[in-house]
């Protein structure tokens, strides 16, 4: 995610507050003052100068309202984001009285950061940076505390955490996310003046002022477009694309509605679906973080909490399949999800490339969505791998086959290592110009050893391995028309060259239309069953395809070879 370090996701509040504590940074020092030592207004309008003296610059926001019974004071801020502020006098008493008292003491700024959490965690526009469990609650409301009561004068209470800037960086608060979390704030302050009568609106827009003017060092997207997160509207937009059943045009909706894929969701808990996925959507470059979920405020994030976390897309998808055939989710079943998410997106307005980005997180999630026997289908499950050997020019050798492959002429090939290493198929297709078919036997071996007879000496049914007597089909075969071998190959290898009408015409140009150059292996007397031999076995590393000779009088030269490895990610066969 895109989110700081967790002592850097205390600090959201921050923005209108402060920033997370750190143990490791330096406390907080600041030059104040005023005109002339201290200065105190009593009427509306006033304003104070702000000082000139050497130390950190300063400035001063005198109150604009005052509240009968109470004194009003100057609070003054630093560069650093932390505030002392001047001592009034009470106007009955003459007794000195600061903001802190008229807060309700320390005690009393602990109850208004405690109110000010409860309204940010029940905000859905920004509580996402907040309601995931690597959030040191405890830890952000000491600090918060700590900055608003030195803020407010407090006695003995000192800011020691990170600045602004270093507690926010990288955290992408736009500045729609730090309006929201300043009016926040400021609802718990109102509802905070209702329980301390002392506290005047001059205070409260002090206050405000103040920390308003932290905005530079926290908002990094003033704009409000840096990110996906942000320009699709955030949490509330996400949460209403997503949306539920009978709500219309929503993915969850065009789910329900979906005939292809609606029979997986029969027994769903729509509400927990809704959370998870906008959490997910959320995290592609927002703040939620998918599988990290908190007990939340009621009506927040509902269906989920600790012990009770989004679960990852493996676990949440095991073992489901369709009530209607009752087989797993497959790749078309994938397709038809991707496809009504496409369409709620289209409907809530969300641009291309956002939509692109959404589906970019999508896509690898196939491998864990499908059902074990279709994971390979998934995008980036599969490959084909093509090695050619062209222009060999090998003779192969005139009646020296002995059953061995050191016997016959061989092109080798290397494997790649890729990540997609099973064997899910081969193909074998052979460049070779020979005069007597029935003398040939062709072998594949693979990386580990196996070895498998593609063709041994058609039309004659020899008693071992490329043995008998003569002689086999005497049909020819030509480079230029390659003999292709595969499962499930129209022509029994066996049969290579029966359909030739007379003798010596070619294989697969003198025979009758419509040609078919594909055959299915036969093995003969040799090892092996058919190319299914390698199925599942690890494709990486040396193969080798040889052509071989067993019978005297016709000779023969190998050109190419060409072998096709459809390739998977996942065992084809478990």
């Amino acid at each position: 995610m895109r989110l700081a370090a967790p002592a850097s996701a205390l600090a959201l509040l921050g923005l209108v507050l402060l920033p997370a504590c750190g143990d490791d940074q330096p406390a907080t020092t600041e030059s104040t003052s005023d005109t002339a030592g201290t200065s105190e207004t009593t009427t509306e309008d006033a304003t104070a100068t702000a000082p000139t003296t050497e130390g950190p610059t300063s400035t001063t926001v005198a109150p604009t309202t005052t509240t009968p019974g109470t004194t009003t004071e100057a609070v003054t801020s630093t560069t650093d984001g932390t505030a002392t502020d001047g001592t009034d006098t009470d106007t009955t008493t003459g007794e000195p009285v600061a903001l802190c008292e008229r807060l309700g003491g320390e005690a009393g700024v602990g109850e208004l950061v405690d109110a000010a959490l409860a309204v940010v965690l029940s905000d859905d526009k920004v509580n996402g940076y907040f309601l995931n469990s690597d959030v040191d609650g405890g830890n952000l409301r000491t600090c918060l505390i700590k900055q608003l009561g030195q803020v407010a004068g407090c006695p003995g209470v000192e800011y020691d955490c990170l600045d602004m800037k270093t507690a926010h960086a990288g955290m992408g608060i736009s500045a729609a996310d730090f309006m929201d979390f300043a009016l926040d704030f400021s609802t718990a302050l109102d509802t905070h003046q209702a329980a301390h009568p002392d506290l005047g609106d001059a205070d409260k827009t002090a206050i405000l002022d103040v920390l308003g003017g932290l905005a530079p060092d926290i908002v990094e997207d003033a704009s409000n477009d840096a990110t996906v997160y942000q320009r699709v509207g955030r949490k509330p937009a996400i949460e209403t694309l997503v949306g539920a059943p009978g709500q219309a045009g929503s993915f969850v909706d065009n789910v329900a509605n979906d005939a292809v894929i609606n029979g997986f969701f029969g027994g769903t808990d729509f509400e927990r679906l809704n959370t998870c996925l906008t959490r997910q959507v959320g995290g592609i470059d927002g703040p939620t973080k998918y599988g990290l979920e908190v007990d939340a405020p009621d009506g927040v994030d509902p269906g989920v909490g600790v012990g009770n976390e989004c679960q990852t897309m493996a676990v949440s998808h095991a073992g489901l399949v369709d009530a209607d055939d009752n087989v797993g989710i497959d790749i078309n079943d994938f397709g038809a999800l991707v496809t009504d998410l496409v369409t709620a997106m289209e409907a809530a307005g969300v641009a291309q490339t956002d939509q692109e980005a959404i589906l970019a997180v999508l896509g690898p999630m196939c491998e864990d969505i499908l059902a074990p026997e279709f994971k390979n289908q998934c995008p980036g499950a599969n490959k084909v791998e093509t090695l050619e050997a062209v222009n060999l020019a090998m003779p192969i050798p005139d009646d020296g086959y002995d059953g061995s492959l050191a016997s016959m002429a061989c092109a080798m090939f290397e494997a790649p290592d890729d990540g997609i290493n099973f064997i899910a198929g081969v193909e074998v297709s052979i460049a070779a110009d020979h005069t007597y078919v029935g003398d040939l036997i062709i072998k594949l071996q693979g990386p580990d050893g196996t070895v498998t007879t593609i063709l041994s000496r058609p039309g004659l049914a020899e008693p071992l391995d490329g043995q008998g007597a003569c002689c086999g089909d005497n049909s020819n075969i030509v480079q230029s028309s390659p003999l292709l071998f595969k499962n499930g190959g129209l022509t029994d290898a066996e049969l290579l060259g029966a359909g030739v009408p007379d003798t010596n015409d070619v294989v697969c140009v003198d025979e009758p239309q419509p040609i078919t150059c594909e055959f299915h292996p036969n093995p003969g007397a040799g090892p092996g069953m058919d190319l299914d031999d390698f199925l599942g076995l690890a494709a990486k590393g040396s193969w080798r395809v040889c052509v071989g000779d067993a019978g005297g009088g016709d000779t023969g030269t190998l050109h190419g070879v060409t072998l096709v490895i459809e390739k998977v990610k996942f065992d084809p066969t478990p």
